[in-house]
């Protein structure tokens, strides 16, 4: 687990390094990555915990994302052949680590409601 925290920080860390310093010189974006939702433990999260969180990866963070990498994609065909090479590297790894971003979420997501099954496998989810 301590290797999957490692991991997302070093994603958000990323997401918010290249939206702070990369843009601020090149291409001043106006798209801003959301934030990560809280995922429950699942080994010791209720159902009411692990459904009130995916509820919020589905109805607000995947949307979220979808949302910034289109405002990526619209910056990006705006400035069109103008833009530097500098800035079509910063959008696509923004791009790109909202994927990872979103891919961790799902990630983690699933762990948890896996473990959350595992430890009620016998009460039926009580």
């Amino acid at each position: 687990m301590s290797l999957f925290k490692a991991l997302f920080t070093s994603i958000i860390s990323s997401v918010l390094l290249l939206t702070a310093s990369g843009f601020s010189a090149h291409a001043a974006t106006a798209c801003r990555p959301p934030l990560a939702p809280a995922v429950p433990d699942g080994a010791t999260a209720s159902k009411d915990e692990i459904l009130a969180a995916l509820k919020v990866i589905k109805n607000e963070f995947q949307p979220a994302i979808k949302n910034f990498q289109n405002c990526i994609a619209t910056e990006k065909a705006a400035i069109g052949d103008v833009a530097t090479p500098e800035q079509t590297l910063e959008w696509d790894q923004l791009f790109d680590a909202a994927y990872a971003l979103e891919t961790q979420v799902a990630t983690k997501m699933n762990e948890a409601i896996r473990a959350y099954k595992a430890r009620t496998a016998g009460d039926n989810g009580k």
